[in-house]
């Protein structure tokens, strides 16, 4: 991974978490302690620092923090709360702050991330590792305020990322209390540095120095002994002396003398002091600014009333009154957690309603400036519920259903009180299809059910219109249409989609968008990939033209996955390229999820013409795909390519990990179709490797010719049905049994799928004449093999043919010796060249696109009455060919020849070759 860190993040996220506090000339140096923790005789790869509140562990972090940098080290911050306390919460926080490290990678998780929060968590952790192991260079990760984190699964995520991350990777966390971390092993290796409360503690020098630089206070050394002992040189005492001290109209040992030890009560005594010494204009101020979680001068000025809110967070700051700076312009600041602790229990407790009307007025300022997001927390701390629902209510449809931002929809849903959930039914119906999209299709359901039970009572308080009411219950009746798709109900689904087709009316394009997606999703599932195509056509139309970029970027993705399974790259590539350009002109985190969802179509096409590289690139922004739950046709276009990348570009061992965490992922889930296909490619890859044994193995671990096995029971599709009888075809080549191989491929040939034309069609053919070889019967491979190279040439779809491997080579030699004395050119020559590409690619070398790019070759167009091969035959026939050579170029006997020639005579209406070819040409057949 890089270390590039451009882009932008989401606004809904607090950006200022991801920033260090920034570092005051005035504060005390821990040099000393900072060269003892990076410039030790042993690599410190672990820095814990555990102190109580006001001891200086972020300084100190800030510090450890610019020296790394100055060193060349690349850093990434996150300041954690008590919010962050869940996998999602941490995740989106987490894989935000690699963003100073890697923003391409921290762009697409984190959209991803927000788009479909229900996610396993163990995959996404272990991924998120297996990035941070892959960075160039040197880098370090700063935890602050880890006493928030208590959650196992995030725990568990530290505790593996600190054991595998590489000697390059530093982790330096901070926390109030002792880490609930496994860090024995890095304590006896000498990897982990510990700092504890006695070396953050000020000593009689460092006191007096902190004194005189921040406070311009100077004590007798009776006094500052008295003070040290009192305090025991805690940072955050010495820093509340010192205010209290400055605004002390006597001696400074009848102040010090008052104090009484360093624990709450000389923590509520000094700041009480602290705040009483202010003028009043500045008490108000800080109390009416508590609330806020940062803070700038507009903000403030919304929040207090104050007119000169800058100049008085400017003389906070001056006045070292517990303020951090959050950016180096110095625009947002927040104040010390003790401080802003103490401030907000003292604004509750002396004026509860000003407490509520900060809150209302920051949510208010929030909500004008567009940050939805803190304009709801800001809600909700106020406990002002029927405010935070009527944002929620207004903004959720947007969030949900226009830019697919499910997290954000769940973590709102998780801090509204229940009783507030049905307000609005915008709430509740937002709430679903997250859920929904979640794969949560128990809830979803329940929740549209409970709204639709409401709609249908006319004095149900919403005060709804009956155009307002019959919308929402079509929408209700989409989202568990969509739910039915998500949880691979496919016949629910699709009977549920059909009967809501012909209700919903054409004035609500959107919910017909979303309708004839799930039509599209449940045909394509279905493996009827000439349907799927017409109803995601029409989710396109439709979502056009209700501007919904979501809706439509989904449409050209089914439009595209089915175009490919039908063998028409070329149309594919055109619905990839419009989803990109969609995704492009989209902005926030919806950009992102819909650029991923492109990417995915974009790499499908590239690794199905075996151009492997440019799927690699496609599949940096599109292998986000595989931590998702559901739906489960792009997740599993998603780890079916990245592992197909993985073993063609020789590391097998990276596939099958991919292919074994997602086979974890659907048994955990409860996807046996997603299973089922992600163990079969495993086998499919292994054999093509040449690795028999290995795959004959993963074939009897996963049970997939066992026919009482209850995966294979638990998913009849016919899908599934096909690729286990490929797979079964594969295996018994590879156990040189290629008559019981032919057997299988023959009851294959007349499925659905086959007939269509495509991969499976080509794959079928393929396998046939490796079957038909091994079986001596050369001449049958050779014009089998033939076949398949006529039908993937045009397209250039070359990996169903050369998924067979190695097999192959010696067929294509025959028909390559064959041919050698054939003049090439036309269709001719791009199928020599397809040829001469199979050859590279599974000899191990580079193959040359030349001019076989189906940019470059145009099929022709075909007349109802001609089939392919007679075409072929004309084109031939125009440029020359005599019969014998007819015979060679198309590896068939002249028999054969004067046969086919005979029939498009008829076909024509032509006597003759050259009349044949005339009227060829005028018919644009070639």
């Amino acid at each position: 991974m890089s270390r590039k860190s451009t882009g932008a993040l989401p606004e809904s996220l607090i950006t200022t978490k991801l920033n260090p506090p920034e570092l005051d000339s005035r504060l005390i140096s821990r040099k000393a302690l900072v060269d003892r923790l990076l410039n030790g005789e042993a690599r410190r790869t672990v820095i814990s620092i555990v102190a109580a509140a006001g001891s200086g562990k972020s300084t100190l972090m800030a510090q450890l923090r610019q020296a790394l940098r100055d060193g060349g080290v690349s850093t990434c911050w996150i300041s954690l709360d008590a919010d962050d306390d869940s996998p999602a919460a941490f995740a989106t926080y987490f894989i935000s702050a690699l963003a100073a490290l890697d923003m391409p990678v921290a762009q697409r998780e984190l959209a991803l991330q927000r788009a479909n929060p229900a996610r396993d968590f163990e995959v996404l952790f272990d991924n998120l590792i297996a990035q941070i192991s892959a960075l160039r260079g040197e880098s370090a990760i700063f935890l602050d305020d880890f006493q928030h984190i208590r959650d196992e699964r995030v725990l568990r995520f530290i505790n593996k990322l600190i054991a595998h991350a590489p000697p390059s990777v530093r982790t330096i966390i901070a926390s109030r209390a002792r880490l609930p971390l496994d860090l024995a092993r890095q304590r006896i290796s000498g990897q982990l540095a510990e700092v504890e409360q006695d070396e953050l503690n000020f000593d009689s020098t460092q006191a007096a120095d902190f004194l005189l630089r921040s406070h311009e206070l100077s004590l007798q050394p009776e006094d500052l002994a008295t003070l040290l002992t009192t305090t025991e040189g805690w940072p955050t005492g010495l820093q509340l002396a010192a205010l209290a001290l400055r605004r002390h109209r006597g001696p400074a040992s009848e102040l010090i003398n008052q104090f009484s030890g360093r624990d709450k009560d000389l923590t509520s005594y000094l700041v009480e002091a602290v705040l009483r010494s202010q003028p009043e204009a500045v008490r108000k101020f800080l109390l009416l600014t508590a609330p806020l979680r940062r803070m700038s001068p507009d903000l403030c000025q919304a929040a207090s009333g104050h007119p000169n809110s800058a100049e008085m967070l400017a003389y906070l700051a001056r006045s070292n009154l517990f303020v951090i700076a959050l950016d180096r312009n110095e625009q947002w600041y927040r104040y010390h957690h003790l401080f802003a602790e103490f401030l907000q229990n003292e604004l509750k407790r002396s004026n509860p309603e000003a407490f509520l009307q900060v809150c209302d007025h920051a949510a208010q300022w929030c909500e004008a400036q567009g940050q939805t997001t803190e304009a709801i927390q800001y809600a909700l701390d106020g406990h002002r519920y029927e405010k935070a629902s009527d944002l929620i209510a207004d903004r959720a449809p947007m969030v949900s259903q226009a830019h697919g931002d499910h997290y954000t929809i769940l973590d709102w849903m998780r801090r509204l009180p229940a009783p507030y959930h049905e307000r609005r039914p915008e709430i509740g119906l937002s709430h679903a299809w997250s859920r929904a999209f979640s794969r949560d299709t128990d809830l979803a359901m329940a929740l549209t059910d409970r709204v639709l039970q409401r709609l249908r009572d006319d004095n149900d308080g919403w005060r709804l219109s009956e155009a307002e009411r019959h919308r929402l219950k079509l929408l209700a009746r989409v989202i568990q249409a969509i739910a039915k798709a998500c949880s691979d109900e496919i016949e629910e689904c699709i009977s549920r989609s059909q009967e809501l087709r012909k209700q919903i009316p054409e004035s609500e394009p959107f919910l017909i968008a979303s309708i004839c997606n799930c039509i599209g999703y449940s045909h394509f599932a279905r493996r009827e990939f000439e349907s799927s195509a017409r109803a995601a056509a029409d989710a396109y139309l439709y979502g056009h033209r209700a501007g919904a970029a979501y809706a439509t970027v989904w449409a050209d993705f089914l439009h595209g996955v089915a175009d490919v399974e039908l063998g028409r790259l070329r149309t594919a590539q055109e619905h990839g390229h419009r989803a990109e350009n969609v995704a492009g002109t989209e902005s926030g985190t919806a950009k992102s999820y819909s650029a991923a969802l492109a990417a995915l179509l974009n790499a499908d096409i590239s690794t199905q013409r075996c151009e492997f590289d440019q799927a690699k690139t496609y599949m940096e922004t599109g292998r986000s795909f595989t931590a998702l739950f559901g739906p489960l046709e792009p997740l599993l276009v998603a780890i079916r390519n990245d592992a197909r990348i993985h073993a063609w570009r020789g590391d097998l061992d990276a596939a099958r990990r991919v292919l074994m965490q997602g086979q974890d992922t659907a048994l955990s889930t409860s996807q046996p179709r997603l299973f089922l296909n992600l163990a079969i490619e495993e086998v499919t890859l292994q054999l093509r490797a040449g690795d028999i044994s290995g795959a004959l193995q993963t074939a009897q671990r996963a049970r997939l010719r066992d026919d009482s096995s209850s995966v294979r029971n638990a998913d009849s599709s016919r899908g599934s049905r096909d690729a286990l009888q490929l797979m079964e075809a594969r295996l018994l080549l590879a156990e040189d049994n290629p008559e019981g191989a032919l057997r299988c491929l023959n009851l294959l040939q007349n499925s659905p799928a086959a007939k269509a034309g495509g991969g499976v069609n080509l794959t079928q053919r393929t396998l046939k004449a490796v079957a038909l070889w091994q079986s001596d019967r050369g001449a049958e491979a050779v014009r089998e093999l033939d076949r398949a190279l006529s039908l993937g040439t045009p397209e250039l779809h070359t990996y169903p043919i050369a998924s067979a491997g190695r097999a192959l080579l010696p067929i294509l030699q025959a028909i390559d010796q064959r041919r050698a004395d054939t003049a090439a050119g036309g269709d001719l020559q791009a199928k020599r060249d397809m040829e001469g590409r199979l050859i590279s690619l599974l000899t191990g070398e580079k193959p040359n696109r030349g001019g076989t790019h189906p940019d470059a070759v145009d099929p022709g167009i075909s007349s109802e009455a001609l089939t392919l091969r007679e075409i072929e035959l004309l084109r031939l026939v125009e440029a020359g060919l005599a019969n014998r050579q007819l015979a060679d170029a198309l590896l068939i006997s002249e028999a054969t020849v004067k046969w086919h020639l005979h029939n498009i005579y008829s076909k024509i209406g032509v006597r003759n070759r050259t009349a044949a070819a005339t009227r060829a040409r005028e018919l644009t057949l070639i």
